[in-house]
């Protein structure tokens, strides 16, 4: 049983919180975070094993496997370390009629690429959908940027990773080795 402090309750009515929710800290403990985060960071995975398949299913060189890499690290750069300077840029973009015209132009190009090559549109759109939500959650589990920043390049250099397991093992059972 904790000793009444004089005052305490002084300290608490400041707060304009109830000792029950100070108290009710959540744990950030391994198994806590794995328990509540871990169908994002799935997501993550998979969407960028299947966007791998999708290259492997157009036979993409490997300067597009190194161009989709870099991608993912500059995506996941952008919506943590990045997210201050893109935030500042997009802001400063709507306040000039120049920044209004370019944001025009900006709209109007990626309405041609998503009727013109809406395939691959429609999978950038699920893993920059899919990459806010690990961020999101990223943020609920209070890791810093640079943590999140890692861990999201981590996750998608994984699934890209992945997406060439079913080829190594097509083409190890085509030469003959049995695994």
């Amino acid at each position: 049983m904790r000793a009444h402090l004089p005052g305490a309750g002084h300290f608490y009515q400041s707060l304009a919180v109830p000792r029950e929710a100070i108290a009710m800290r959540p744990s950030r403990s391994l198994s806590n975070v794995l328990q509540s985060h871990w169908l994002s960071w799935t997501l993550l995975i998979m969407a960028y094993a299947t966007y791998g398949g999708f290259l492997h299913h157009g036979e993409t060189s490997p300067g597009g496997w190194a161009v989709s890499a870099l991608l993912a690290i500059w995506g996941a750069w952008a919506i943590t370390l990045g997210w201050p300077k893109m935030r500042q840029l997009l802001l400063l973009g709507f306040q000039s009629d120049l920044g209004y015209f370019i944001m025009a132009l900006t709209t109007a190009s990626l309405a041609v690429a998503a009727v013109s090559q809406f395939q691959r549109f429609a999978y950038f759109v699920m893993l920059i959908a899919v990459s806010l939500l690990a961020r999101v959650d990223n943020l609920i589990a209070g890791y810093k940027d640079m943590v999140a920043f890692v861990w999201l390049s981590v996750l998608a250099l994984l699934g890209l990773a992945l997406s060439w397991l079913p080829v190594l093992l097509r083409s190890a059972t085509i030469h003959g080795a049995h695994l």
